[in-house]
């Protein structure tokens, strides 16, 4: 008898396992629609038979409504925190249909806190589980309507009154899409924000207009994508064309969008395109765009475009902001560029995950005021952060490497969203488990479009190890089996954690320096691929080097001095990083601590950053004359062949017109003596050593380069 009641409950069980994927399956793909005189009538037809089983049966299928829904709780909570919405929301969910979507946004931005909540669906069947829902959770707020989107009316006027709409894949399901985009634009308050998750298939043709360039990365589909699933979803009245779409971009402005491929069932083989995008009204941007900061009218070489600034102390005044998608961005740091361009897509990752210079020497020389207007390269952002410590009006940060500059933003956009120790977790320790968290949920808000891209494919950067990704990051890994095959786990940690400098010097001496300088480190080191895939050496600035010495005597010109100098595990947070993967609290750069991460978290600290995706030269053509004050680019000319240099030429000519007289511009190399440092003086620079390296001696707290330049405007 037990056995039959068990067979009976495990044949229960089992049932209610395969029931909803059943029923989807045969209400989708099975049961035939037939002829039906409205819209309403053939939805109710479709949904009617799965209504108690839709939620249950769409996870997999609906991707990216949760992701959705947490960014425009983020921006909500943003535009609370900052004064732009006053009062409590309203919020329109247009096609809402069960109900799902506003019980996820309460996890994110809870109903009690929106004025009033409209569910608009036009599907009686799946308005009856959305009351249900509601009634049983006693929301009072939230009102079901069973109307058309287009034409739904309430008990009083919304136009010009909504804070948020969202349409979770509904909007491919309108038939008549162009009244309902209309119809959010007249309902949205000028502060408002739109939310759409959906599925789509792309366009034949990339488009060329980079004012939509945000929304049309990673976008195109290929022909079979194209046809295949605008034909599969049609059998359900599901209009997958790109019109639909492209019109919500028309008349919106577009503040983030991701495009992503579905692996539905079969992972890789079924792969179904689907967008999350959130609009704004055109009329309203999030940034105040002043003289000093518009977009020139003419695009740089490379086809981004760059800041002309005035360098006049008159009083700004505010002008017309463009219609690129970086005019609705929250934060005004980073300036609009083509990310199609072969000049930018050469990178698929950054390259430097860590900056090497040392930013102390920088600060002794540069003496930054209020009033300086710096131009740097932004690397991996540390020493830009190390300068804004100071103060200073402006910082110009260049990097033609999109993904450098994508890091360099999310530090910044951490820094002005996060509390210290999720700070610390990211960049500190460089693992966080629950960035991708932050990433939506805070993060997201203060950054530009391409860069929350970049960081929502890449999310799993802070999953481990952070400081091991990054072309620099091979190095690491390199440099940890090493410590594995040779048994120096223990000497190195003990390295970067001697007490003395006595005892940190005896452990390089005795255990690590015999073993870094082995004949097949060696023949590593002397690899031109090694080099620059690890370590970020060009050929030319290999080739400066071994014009002086040999690749192993300027590796031990460089280390030996280290050990005696001063203690990795309180200063020297350079080395430290490259051993343990991380740095210490005591040893690390002055924006990772406390003290430092509070002033730069104060009001307008970070205003001063503009990011520039695009070369070094096309930046400085677009600066007026006399207008900065300290250039800072690091060792990039030793990248230049000595023998064909004109770009170079041309960027020292710049340097000096852009340049107020008086001002300096500083560098490193890989020679004691680079050889570009006569087309400074021929320029109008006077040229001096800050520092020379010779053996046994160490120039700074890095010790990598050869020299130290300083070039001062005559």
């Amino acid at each position: 008898m037990l056995s039959v009641v068990g067979t009976l409950i495990s044949m229960i069980v089992a049932w209610q396992n395969i029931r909803t994927p059943l029923m989807f399956m045969y209400s989708c793909f099975f049961k035939p629609l037939g002829k039906h005189q409205n819209q309403q009538s053939r939805l109710e037809s479709f949904y009617h038979d799965q209504a108690t089983i839709y939620d249950h049966s769409r996870g997999p299928l609906l991707r990216g409504r949760k992701t959705m829904l947490k960014l425009c709780a983020a921006q909500l909570k943003d535009q609370i925190a900052n004064g732009t919405t006053q009062g409590k929301p309203i919020w329109i969910d247009l096609g809402g249909g069960t109900g799902w979507n506003i019980e996820q946004m309460h996890q994110s931005f809870p109903v009690d806190q929106f004025e009033h909540i409209f569910l608009v669906d036009l599907t009686p069947s799946l308005c009856q589980v959305a009351q249900r829902r509601f009634d049983l959770r006693g929301w009072k707020n939230v009102t079901v309507l069973c109307q058309d989107a287009s034409t739904f009316q309430t008990h009083f006027p919304l136009e010009g009154r909504v804070q948020l709409v969202t349409m979770s894949y509904s909007l491919s399901m309108m038939d008549m899409y162009y009244p309902v985009v209309d119809r959010v634009q007249s309902l949205l308050s000028p502060e408002g924000i739109v939310g759409v998750c959906d599925f789509y298939v792309s366009g034949r043709t990339v488009p060329k207009n980079n004012h939509h360039g945000v929304a049309h990365y990673n976008r195109q589909c290929n022909w079979f994508t194209r046809y295949f699933w605008q034909m599969w979803f049609d059998l359900d009245h599901i209009q997958l064309g790109p019109g639909r779409r492209d019109y919500l971009e028309y008349k919106f402005g577009t503040i983030k969008s991701l495009n992503r491929r579905n692996h539905f069932i079969v992972p890789y083989l079924i792969q179904i395109p689907y967008y999350i995008w959130l609009g704004c009204p055109k009329s309203a941007t999030t940034t105040t765009l002043y003289e000093d900061d518009t977009c020139s009218s003419t695009s740089s070489k490379s086809g981004s475009t760059s800041p002309i600034l005035s360098s006049s102390s008159s009083p700004l005044v505010p002008i017309s902001p463009s219609l690129s998608p970086m005019a609705y961005q929250q934060k005004q740091w980073r300036l609009d560029y083509d990310p199609e361009l072969a000049c930018h897509t050469q990178f698929r990752s950054y390259i430097y995950a860590f900056t090497w210079e040392d930013p102390r020497v920088d600060l002794e020389f540069l003496h930054l005021s209020k009033d300086d207007v710096l131009f740097v390269i932004s690397s991996a952002g540390d020493n830009a952060l190390e300068y804004a410590l100071q103060q200073p009006k402006r910082i110009h940060c260049v990097d033609m490497n999109p993904c450098q500059n994508h890091l360099l933003e999310l530090k910044l956009a951490s820094i002005s969203s996060l509390p210290y120790e999720d700070f610390w977790r990211m960049f500190g320790e460089g693992r966080h488990p629950l960035f991708q968290t932050l990433l939506h949920d805070l993060i997201s808000p203060h950054l530009s479009g391409y860069a929350f891209q970049y960081w929502s494919q890449h999310s799993d950067r802070f999953s481990h190890k952070f400081y091991k990704t990054g072309y620099s990051g091979l190095a690491l890994s390199i440099f940890e089996w090493w410590v594995r095959m040779n048994g120096l786990s223990k000497p190195v940690h003990d390295l970067c954690h001697a007490a003395t400098i006595e005892e940190q010097q005896a452990i390089w001496l005795q255990h690590i320096r015999p073993a870094m300088f082995s004949p097949m480190i060696r023949k590593i080191l002397n690899n031109p691929m090694f080099m620059w895939n690890a370590l970020g050496v060009p050929m030319n600035q290999m080739n400066m080097f071994l014009e002086e010495c040999t690749t192993q005597e300027y590796i031990e010109n460089t280390l030996d001095p280290i050990s005696s100098r001063s203690l990795l595990r309180t200063d020297q947070y350079f080395y430290y990083l490259c051993m343990m993967q991380r740095y210490h609290p005591d040893s690390c750069p002055s924006y990772l601590t406390r003290q430092g991460f509070d002033k730069l978290k104060q009001p307008g600290a970070l205003d001063c950053f503009r990011l520039h995706t695009d070369s070094i030269l096309n930046v400085l053509q677009t600066f007026p004359d006399a207008y900065l004050t300290r250039l800072v680019v690091m060792d990039h000319m030793d990248w230049f062949d000595p023998m064909s240099h004109d770009e170079l030429v041309q960027e020292i000519k710049h340097m000096a017109r852009a340049l107020q007289p008086g001002g300096q511009v500083y560098w490193r190399s890989a020679g004691t003596k680079p050889w570009y440092n006569r087309l400074f003086e021929q320029n109008g620079f006077h040229v001096e050593a800050l520092g020379v390296r010779k053996p046994g001696e160490s120039i700074d707290r890095v010790n990598m380069y050869a020299s130290f330049y300083r070039g001062t405007l005559v």
